[in-house]
């Protein structure tokens, strides 16, 4: 039998609604075409039944090579319709069809469970302030009035939530990625994919009914009340809040130190001396040298 919480979020896709409802449809076609004997035994029997009057009236009827004709051929068309049907109703029935539909419309089953999720958290909160700090029966039952009657309230809310949780595990299974050694099934176990950003403050008792899925009042009030219950969204997000959770204490990486890389430019080398010409004297000629 189908976790009503699964077969609500199927539903809240068309093509798996109209999935459904085709196959009940093919299923009640079935039951409603009558099974038929071969046409040899259909057109046999209106030859028995003239050979009877025949004997007992020693009249052959004259229609009765129209009558077999019509028998075998009104059975050999029930035949076949009937082989169609459960050929269809087989594929319909086959567990791989349900399987192609889940793994295409996945998003949309899991946000339908969200939505179931978002919904039953509003009816809980509706009771919680009457409930007070109460979170057993015998608490209940001690407190009675309006705190007795909130806590029948709540409890009756817990199957609901137990239907959403194994519904979202269900259709989160992707073969092998979600198998029993994957990182999905480790962080499963470990309690991650019932609420957003477990840390450190994450009372040790809501944890463990997480790690172990068992839920009871006292878990549906506290996810009620603290706002980020949800239903992931695909595989990748159940494993990144482990993997977030693992790392809640660890020390960023440095940043990379940047090397400033300055281009040294040399002065320009002063221009060379003109070197003196030997056995002449620099310079003008001395004016006397030009009076004689």
């Amino acid at each position: 039998m189908l976790n009503p919480a699964l077969e609500a979020a199927h539903r809240a896709v068309p093509e798996i609604a109209e999935w459904h409802d085709r196959k009940q449809r093919i299923a009640q076609l079935v039951r409603d075409v009558p099974a038929v004997d071969s046409p040899e035994i259909e057109a046999r029997k209106v030859a028995d039944e003239a050979l009877t009057e025949f004997l007992a009236t020693g009249s052959w009827p004259a229609d009765v090579d129209e009558r077999a004709q019509a028998a075998y051929t009104r059975a050999a068309g029930a035949q076949a319709v009937r082989a169609r049907l459960l050929e269809a109703n087989q594929e319909y029935t086959h567990p791989s069809t349900m399987t192609t539909l889940r793994e295409i419309h996945r998003p949309e089953i899991l946000a339908a469970l969200g939505s179931q999720l978002d919904d039953l958290l509003t009816q809980a909160r509706k009771h919680t302030s009457d409930l007070g700090a109460v979170r057993t029966a015998d608490e209940a039952l001690t407190a009675g009035g309006k705190t007795a009657e909130a806590y029948t309230k709540l409890r009756a809310l817990v199957p609901t939530l137990v239907g959403i949780r194994a519904a979202q595990w269900d259709a989160l299974k992707m073969g092998e990625l979600t198998g029993v050694s994957s990182p999905f099934q480790r962080a499963k176990d470990s309690g991650f994919g019932d609420v957003q950003g477990v840390n450190d403050d994450t009372p040790a008792e809501q944890y463990l009914a997480m790690q172990e899925q068992r839920y009871d009042v006292g878990h549906l009030v506290w996810l009620a009340l603290i706002g980020t219950a949800y239903v992931p969204e695909d595989v990748e997000t159940v494993i990144s809040a482990q993997d977030a959770y693992e790392q809640r204490n660890a020390e960023p990486d440095p940043e990379p130190r940047v090397l400033e890389v300055r281009e040294e430019v040399n002065p320009p080398a002063p221009a060379p001396k003109p070197r003196p010409v030997h056995g002449r004297k620099s310079g003008p000629k001395p004016i006397e040298n030009f009076i004689n």
